[in-house]
């Protein structure tokens, strides 16, 4: 099985634990009945039996359109597709149009809704088509048979952005050149949210409640100073910081239904709710209705002032922060209940003003049931929308360049083989958006890494099918290169693409290390190719001629990790590209930086590397430095104190290093790297 679909099955077996899954659906009667089709070869079997588990507790959930909606995307079951192209062209008959796009165009602007009918329709055809694929799951699983076929919206996952690995700044994406360090974010020039921020005296710093932040004062001891509290049935998800113009912006989930509380202790696992439709309400708390942005002056700290808020329908999904306008996203799912003459059951608001039916763009396929919101803020008035733009989509996820929003999301063909990425892209600048241009590749992206804006060219690293792919796009997203039938049998786990070359990771039994020429974006070329054992999850530019991976060491006789491994690439001639040094960590078994981005501390102005790992004792912060000849050495290995269900973070101001993970914040002396003092909240 593919790391990709274990994922997949991981958030499915999370999410149906404790769901009770009625004896026709169990996994040894599926087991039974797929033996009895003669469909379950060897290779298959044990993949099926979970699955068949999994499949059916979420034939349990079936009716809350909620399971699709928090699973994610698509999801396939190995051979078990077939009647989805019944399904399609059901929806075909009845819609007047295919559900998943067939033959894209390569490019074009999308089309916009005349008025809010078209949109109606477009969700009434979504949500017809499920009424039928979940009747007919119901029905076969009343008889005690389960046919082989999935609904269309539970095939594949796409890969969430926030699972995306790399950087783009050359020296120190963390670096603020004011002493102090930053997040580590995506696109230099874009700033993104985070749980923690400084402004190079002041720690600001997300509870692990969600309901407060902490201003805390780190001149002389550490001293909560302020504080900002979160309104009634809000969490904070993400904050801002802006030291210059001495603002702070803060990005809540509103909950409008009532909020759920666990009755466990502390220790007890999570509680997952569903409300009585059997939708589901979140991991012990009510459904987050709509997103508020807060923006507060911060000129004294210890009495934070608010200066205005602003509301967008749906669920958090990121935000970015350029030329003091906030941008915000949020991914909006329309109910069951909806009225064509009451525009407020299936059209997203920003300040409980609908979004203008010239602001949707529609896809190309006639159904859909949720949108993608784009608000842009700007902060010297944080009550109004300086523009709004909805995009009809299955779920995706999101590239923000210096100049374009790219939004990308994997649609599957009617039998679940020919993959396809549908890329939209809306421009952006002080605080407007332009209309969307549409276009496609073939192929998964592995993360928002793997794509990126360079003069005016988008190029793509992507996987199709068993091999992988590179492509350029030009301004109108139509393809003018490509590379293909790269690395057969391995998928890309990684990439970083700065300037004219490109690199990326792949992997299966070794850690082929590709390099790619794209200074012609018509002829895009392999430069070099590099195979070592293990696999790098996370590429860093560490300086003009290195970089940096972070990933796992794999023992190349038995095919299993044996700890997390640092790798440095000399990287000076492209077309052969060197592991100059490497460090394995034995016994860390996986590091926060392999799915969170912002965890990592990476300076090299000031030669700093550090991470979170996994160890059989618990976490602990790592901080190390890079010698061209010595290699790497571990300057701090210390446990962290703090408990929390995010990632553990490092940020620096001066020569103080700051550890927080959840409500304890550990300051250590980046002299000696001995603990000085720490605070609990």
């Amino acid at each position: 099985m593919e790391r990709r679909e274990q994922d997949i099955l991981d958030k499915v077996e999370e999410k149906t634990k404790d769901i009770q899954v009625p004896e026709s659906l169990r996994p040894e009667q599926i087991e039974k009945l797929l033996e009895e089709k003669g469909k379950n070869n060897k290779s298959n079997r044990a993949r099926l039996y979970r699955i068949g588990g999994l499949l059916a507790a979420c034939l349990v959930l079936a009716a809350g359109i909620g399971i699709t909606r928090n699973m994610g995307k698509n999801m396939t079951l190995g051979n078990t597709t077939e009647n989805v192209a019944e399904l399609a062209e059901e929806s075909k008959q009845d819609t007047g149009g295919s559900s998943f796009p067939e033959d894209v165009s390569d490019a074009g602007s999308e089309e916009k809704t005349d008025d809010y009918k078209k949109v109606y329709s477009y969700i009434k055809a979504k949500l017809d088509m499920q009424t039928r694929e979940e009747s007919m799951f119901f029905d076969t699983a009343e008889s005690g048979a389960v046919k082989d076929a999935m609904p269309s919206d539970m095939k594949k996952e796409s890969v969430s952005e926030d699972m995306a690995m790399s950087a783009t700044d050359t020296g120190g994406a963390n670096a603020s050149g004011g002493g102090y360090s930053e997040t580590n974010v995506r696109q230099e020039g874009v700033d993104e949210g985070d749980i923690v921020k400084t402004d190079g005296r002041y720690l600001y710093v997300l509870k692990e409640s969600g309901e407060q932040i902490s201003i805390v004062d780190t001149k002389g001891a550490l001293k909560e100073v302020g504080k900002i509290k979160a309104k009634k049935n809000r969490q904070i998800q993400e904050i801002y910081v802006m030291p210059e113009e001495k603002r702070l912006v803060c990005i809540a989930a509103v909950y409008e239904k009532q909020q759920l509380k666990k009755t466990a202790g502390d220790d007890a696992e999570e509680v997952y709710i569903y409300d009585e439709d059997f939708t589901y309400l979140g991991n012990g708390g009510g459904m987050s209705e709509k997103i508020e942005a807060v923006t507060y002056e911060i000129n004294t700290p210890e009495n934070p002032k608010k200066l205005g808020s602003i509301t967008q329908s749906g669920y958090y999904t990121s935000s970015r922060l350029a030329g003091g306008y906030l941008y915000l996203f949020s991914n909006y799912s329309v109910g069951n209940n909806i009225d064509s003459h009451k525009p407020r059951t299936f059209i997203p608001m920003v300040n409980d003003d609908l979004i203008r039916e010239k602001d949707i763009s529609l896809p190309p396929f006639k159904c859909g049931s949720m949108y993608e919101v784009v608000t842009a803020v700007n902060l010297d008035k944080p009550s109004e929308a300086a523009d709004s733009k909805a995009i009809f989509t299955d779920g995706g996820s999101l590239y923000v360049s210096n100049e374009n929003i790219y939004y990308y999301e994997t649609q599957w063909s009617d039998n679940g083989d020919a993959e396809k990425t549908v890329i939209r892209k809306l421009g952006y600048k002080d605080g407007k958006l332009s209309s969307a241009v549409q276009g496609n590749i073939k192929g998964y992206i592995n993360d928002s890494f793997s794509i990126d804006e360079y003069k005016g060219y988008l190029r793509i690293v992507a996987t199709v099918g068993e091999t992988n792919s590179v492509y350029v796009l030009d301004g109108k997203l139509k393809t003018i290169g490509s590379i293909k039938k790269l690395a057969k049998d391995e998928r890309v786990y990684s990439a970083r693409l700065l300037g004219d070359t490109g690199y990326f990771v792949t992997f299966r039994e070794t850690d082929p290390l590709f390099s790619v020429d794209f200074s012609n974006p018509k002829n895009p070329k392999i430069l070099g190719k590099l195979k070592i054992p293990g696999f790098s999850d996370y590429l860093h530019f560490y300086g003009k001629d290195k970089l940096l991976g972070i990933g796992m060491n794999v023992e190349e006789d038995a095919q299993v990790t044996d700890g997390v491994k640092l790798s440095m690439f000399d990287i000076s001639d492209n077309t052969d590209v060197k592991e100059e040094n490497k460090l394995v960590l034995k016994n860390v078994y996986s590091t926060d930086v392999s799915y969170d981005y912002k965890a990592a501390l990476i300076d090299v102005g000031r030669n700093i590397i550090g991470f979170t790992g996994s160890t059989g004792g618990g976490e602990r912060y790592y901080l190390f430095s890079y010698d061209e000849k010595e290699g790497f050495s571990c300057n701090m290995s210390e446990e962290i104190n703090g408990r929390s269900m995010r990632s553990a973070r490092g940020l620096y101001i001066g020569d103080s290093l700051y550890i927080v993970c959840g409500n304890v914040i550990e300051a250590y002396s980046l002299k000696d790297y001995r603990k000085v003092e720490d605070l609990i909240l």
